[in-house]
């Protein structure tokens, strides 16, 4: 319970968030600025130095990221397999099923990273980065090609690769990673540098989840997006779950895995929609009603995980 009533601050600052753009507070054009900002130099900042300094003696890191690979490859083909049933009973068309494709398979690391902390301890800040650098990649090429298939697109892995390499989370993790396995001493200036940048991340972040939610496309789409929030606020985690189980990771790595599937899919999807010749408005809706709903799933999660 204690971990469950821990989130009420996530879910006030995505409100403040909300409430700062409905009266126009900071303008509309201003908050791609402040992604940016969180995107490419708050969240590696702290992800270099979570990373840096921690410690994975005894930590199965390895079984832990494979069991995550493993639950989303096995989720998304099953996807891909009732994509037929899907489309017939929800009445979608090819880039509306792409969006629920999206909307049920990524996950929103900005919401993953302020959540985690504070349901299981900074530790599990380390252990969600190193499982962001086999993820990121995972989930990035996964999306591109089945969108590139059913949308008749191009597929150019050039340019995954280089989107997968030049990623902010990615290089964050990388740089962490090495200075942890080669043993390079960061020194106390730079871990307080790191941590002060780092320190406003998750509060901008937030905000800016809370910026972009749009109420009124909720109900323009209807059950399919209802049905993509079950699908990756309880599906994707009990996957996940099983997963981790399976391969016989428990404890904390097991709860870190299984709450980064609880969080609500990632705001990257509506980019790539637009890109791509997704159903943009739908995966807005689908974002906003997953960030509503995980409200009250993800409490059940970490009560559950933690009880």
């Amino acid at each position: 319970m204690d971990a469950a009533l821990s989130l009420l601050p996530v879910f006030l600052t995505i409100a403040v968030g909300f409430l700062v753009r409905r009266i126009n507070l900071i303008r509309e054009t201003d908050w791609a600025g402040i992604d940016r900002l969180a995107y490419y130099v708050l969240f590696p900042a702290i992800l270099i130095k979570e990373i840096g300094t921690a410690s994975f003696e005894g930590v199965p890191v390895f079984r832990m990221a494979a069991a995550m690979m493993l639950a989303v490859i096995a989720f998304a083909a099953l996807l891909l397999v009732l994509r037929p049933a899907l489309k017939r009973w929800l009445a979608m068309n090819d880039p509306q099923f792409t969006s629920l494709f999206q909307g049920a398979t990524r996950w929103h690391t900005f919401i993953a990273l302020a959540v985690l902390p504070l349901t299981l301890g900074p530790g599990s800040l380390a252990l969600a980065a190193v499982s962001m650098a086999a993820m990121i990649p995972l989930l990035n090429i996964m999306t591109i090609v089945v969108m590139t298939v059913y949308l008749g697109g191009r597929l150019d892995a050039a340019a995954i690769g280089k989107a997968v390499i030049t990623n902010p989370f990615v290089v964050g993790t990388a740089v962490g990673l090495f200075i942890a396995v080669a043993g390079v001493p960061m020194g106390a200036t730079a871990v307080t540098l790191l941590d002060i940048v780092g320190r406003g991340a998750l509060g901008v972040a937030l905000l800016s989840v809370g910026a972009g939610l749009r109420l009124d496309q909720v109900k323009a789409v209807g059950v399919p997006v209802a049905v993509t929030a079950g699908l990756k606020l309880v599906a994707m985690p009990a996957f996940m779950l099983a997963f981790t189980s399976l391969l016989g990771v428990g404890g904390l790595p097991q709860a870190v895995a299984v709450i980064s599937g609880a969080v609500p899919t990632g705001s990257g999807g509506y980019i790539l929609a637009r890109q791509m010749g997704g159903d943009a408005p739908m995966f807005a809706a689908i974002l906003t009603l997953q960030v509503i709903v995980s409200a009250v799933t993800l409490p059940l999660w970490a009560a559950y995980l933690t009880g």
